[in-house]
């Protein structure tokens, strides 16, 4: 793999997300705990799609070709297979302006089905890891980390000790800011210590949604357990983050809220972000497009509140869609908003 200097650099699982409409007649396979099937059932499930839309996926791919769409240079790193979907993984990556640093394995590319249904029912969702799993710290080399400003690591690898351990010491050796997006409610709870030793020992922007920042809050402070977060209003729900942001300049920790914007924490301080409120087509997405904004911002030396509001902006747009395509007109008014002097 090739380097040069790069603003953003992610680090991930290389997943093809599949967005269709759940129907009636859809034969839906049985899921192992954490949505998983093997990737033969989930080639099967795909078959039987009408007019499925096929994006390059993975939380920290899609944040990576957002944050290229906005002017950023960029690159992801993970592992696919050398197939079809592996190839229109680097097709889009390269498309949206972000290099691929693709290692290729004999797995099949993993994939993730995000059917949707009617009305209020919640999107269901299966996924096929495969040829993700296969990238290691080998894989990683000390000059790309060096040129790089910050790496922003998918949550969903944070299990995978050597890889990210690996990430981590040539960020501390070159100086490379890191960023995590914690992935989901399971991912926090399995590693809350190991968050919270990065929150207070790296240059850290931390990443959560709202369930997960509750999950990390009780773990920060065994007490939060012992209340309903009715009982308590935004500002005490999260009073764990902002005290764990008072010792330095980081940890930076951004909680996406959904139709009710962002809170920040840094510095001991709050900086609230509160968005538009519509009606969703689809959420699948929104988190990654939340921290392709803020980073894009933040990277552009903006104010935490301006970087909270360009997530917010972007997460919005996200929703209006099946899928993870701004509509490129779109996306140039937000570029050209981030690349005037500030």
């Amino acid at each position: 793999m090739d380097t040069a200097d790069f603003e953003l650099v992610g680090i991930g699982n290389a997943l093809v997300d599949i967005f269709a409409q759940k129907e009636a007649t859809l034969a839906l396979p049985e899921a192992s705990k954490g949505r998983h099937i093997p990737v033969e059932q989930l080639a099967a499930l795909v078959q039987q799609l009408h007019e499925p839309v096929l994006c390059a996926g993975g939380g920290a791919a899609n944040t990576v070709k957002l944050a290229a769409q906005l002017g950023l240079n960029t690159a992801f790193i993970g592992s696919v297979g050398d197939d079809g979907w592996g190839a229109a993984f680097a097709r889009e990556l390269e498309t949206a302006g972000a290099k691929p640093l693709l290692v290729r394995t004999d797995r099949a590319t993993g994939a993730c089905v995000i059917l949707k249904a009617e009305g209020a029912e919640p999107s269901r969702i299966f996924a096929s890891p495969s040829a993700a799993l296969e990238l290691g710290p080998e894989h990683i080399q000390a000059e790309l980390v060096r040129q790089t400003r910050l790496i922003m690591l998918d949550g969903y690898i944070l299990g995978r000790t050597a890889l990210v351990e690996h990430v981590l010491r040539l960020a501390e050796q070159y100086g490379t800011f890191i960023a995590i997006d914690a992935g989901s409610r399971e991912m926090v709870q399995a590693h809350a210590p190991l968050l919270e030793t990065y929150c207070r020992t790296k240059p850290l922007i931390l990443f959560l949604n709202e369930d997960e920042a509750q999950v990390f809050c009780t773990y920060l402070d065994p007490r939060m357990g012992l209340l309903h977060p009715d009982d308590l209003d935004e500002a005490d729900r999260f009073r764990p983050l902002q005290n764990l942001t008072k010792q330095d300049i980081f940890p930076i920790i951004a909680v996406k809220l959904g139709d009710r914007g962002g809170r920040v924490f840094a510095n001991g301080e709050t900086y609230i972000a509160p968005t538009q409120k519509i009606v969703p087509f689809d959420t699948t997405g929104a988190g990654d497009a939340f921290a392709a904004g803020f980073i894009a911002a933040w990277l552009r030396n903006r104010s935490l509140s301006d970087c909270a509001e360009l997530g917010n902006q972007l997460a919005r747009e996200i929703i209006r869609i099946p899928g993870t395509r701004i509509e490129t007109r779109k996306l140039a008014h937000f570029k050209r908003s981030l690349n005037r002097p500030v």
